[in-house]
């Protein structure tokens, strides 16, 4: 008989099936039997993931939720997983990632040193699949050997501050390639309206409601995990405005409605489709708005720099223009445009700059075609042999500086 599951392995899928197929197979070659997996299919089609999931062998530690007879939001989606899963521990990842399954020994050491842990979150490794070769990537691999707590209170600040000088706000901690304990989120679901999961946004939704409900983070310097991008992906179609309008008139069409038209909206002009930086601001935005929460005073200004960011990762000058101009409007017609001058995106032609490969301070710099890998699976094996194996890993107490 299994033991109860240390950690749930959340995977929602919504029409990938082939990616989602080669994320079961790589988590199921593990063999352990102190994890769960929870594996939700979202299709238009359930007979291929159905039949799919008949062939693979009735594995005991798999919880396979078909899709229904009408398509769920992201949102409802997510739900349904979290109410199925039974861990300690949940994590999520999307079908077209992968976790590490021995992160399981990763949260028996942290819980040894801290067994208070609410969220623990390592870093993650960043793969295109090969049909989703935008242009020649590096991945970054961090060779830190260390886990330790990070202070709440700057937590907070900086993810609502927006100080990291980045397209997104400073956070790692989030269910979404991270692993949060049950306890947390069911308080969770008791203390914001029943649910587990209410906006959209959901990585980012969870991570407001964590930085006000958890107490205890831990961050781990060691990659567990890899965020997938294929075609379909989200992150895969925020290159060109086109792209950005299809995955939003598909959102919508998702949950049956506009966002856009949702009362915290009306102060805040800044619709979804401009990217994936607006998205999060209108998540935050929500947040404050739905749950009274008070931002620190001048996010406004690091904001409109990150939209500027978010700008420069358009695929060519022509979406650059786009984009750009539609983040100029929204700034417009927000607060009367008193932060439009923190506004200025730069276009940086893609694939102008040398790529560096090797050694830079903390990083390990790696083509993503290393050994020719063809899965996150694969390359997170692969790095494996590299980096500091998990056992070897020391915790470090406090860390004072919010983690980047």
């Amino acid at each position: 008989m299994f033991p109860q599951p240390k950690l749930t392995i959340c995977v929602p899928s919504r029409n990938r099936q082939r990616y989602f197929q080669e994320t079961i197979r790589s988590l199921l070659m593990n063999m352990r039997t102190d994890v769960e997996f929870v594996f939700a299919d979202n299709s238009d089609d359930a007979s291929i993931m159905n039949t799919f999931m008949a062939d693979i062998g009735g594995d005991p530690r798999v919880k396979f939720i078909p899709s229904a007879d009408h398509v769920f939001s992201m949102v409802d989606n997510w739900e349904r997983c979290l109410e199925t899963a039974t861990g300690e521990f949940i994590t999520v990842i999307g079908d077209d990632d992968y976790v590490d399954v021995d992160v399981v020994d990763l949260i028996k050491d942290v819980q040894r040193n801290e067994p208070r842990a609410d969220v623990i979150a390592w870093t993650r490794l960043t793969y295109n699949w090969p049909s989703h070769r935008p242009r020649k990537c590096v991945v970054g691999v961090p060779m830190g050997t260390n886990y330790y707590r990070v202070d709440k209170s700057i937590l907070l600040r900086d993810f609502f501050h927006w100080s990291h000088d980045a397209a997104s706000p400073n956070n790692l901690f989030a269910i979404y390639h991270g692993a949060v304990s049950r306890k947390i989120m069911e308080k969770i679901r008791a203390k914001f309206n029943g649910r587990y999961f209410e906006h959209p946004v959901v990585d980012f939704e969870n991570s407001c409601k964590l930085l006000v409900t958890a107490d205890n983070f831990i961050h781990v310097e060691r990659p567990f995990s890899v965020l997938g991008a294929c075609a379909e992906s989200n992150s895969g179609r925020v290159a060109t405005a086109a792209d950005l309008k299809a995955m939003y008139t598909q959102f919508m069409s998702d949950i049956g409605r506009s966002i856009d038209n949702d009362a915290y909206m009306k102060d805040f002009p800044f619709p979804f489709f401009l990217g994936n930086t607006a998205a999060i601001g209108l998540c935050q935005q929500w947040f404050k708005y739905t749950y009274g929460h008070k931002a620190p005073a001048g996010w406004e200004k690091n904001f409109a720099r990150a939209c500027a960011k978010n700008c420069g990762m358009a695929r060519d000058r022509e979406n650059f223009e786009l984009i750009s101009e539609g983040y100029r409007t929204a700034f417009e017609n927000w607060q009367g445009g008193k932060f439009l001058e923190h506004f200025n995106p730069t276009f940086k032609e893609p694939g102008s700059g040398k790529s560096y490969y090797g050694l830079l301070k903390n990083m390990l710099y790696i083509d993503e075609d290393i050994g020719g890998v063809q899965t996150p699976a694969e390359l997170l094996h692969l790095v494996g042999q590299f980096i500091a194996p998990r056992e070897t890993m020391q915790f470090r107490t406090v860390r004072q500086l919010a983690v980047g």
